[in-house]
């Protein structure tokens, strides 16, 4: 849908998902995600 792009669009363009995040560790938002990810594989 429309609203799903732009979400999309916003994402990838404004927020900066290399910037480390106390409330995850001190990780960027993908090393959490990669992490979490792999946790479920290995459950």
């Amino acid at each position: 849908s429309e609203a799903e792009l732009s979400v999309f669009q916003w994402i990838e363009t404004w927020y900066n998902r290399r910037r480390m995040h106390s409330t995850l560790g001190y990780k960027t938002i993908e090393e959490f995600e990669n992490e979490m990810y792999n946790q479920q594989i290995a459950v």
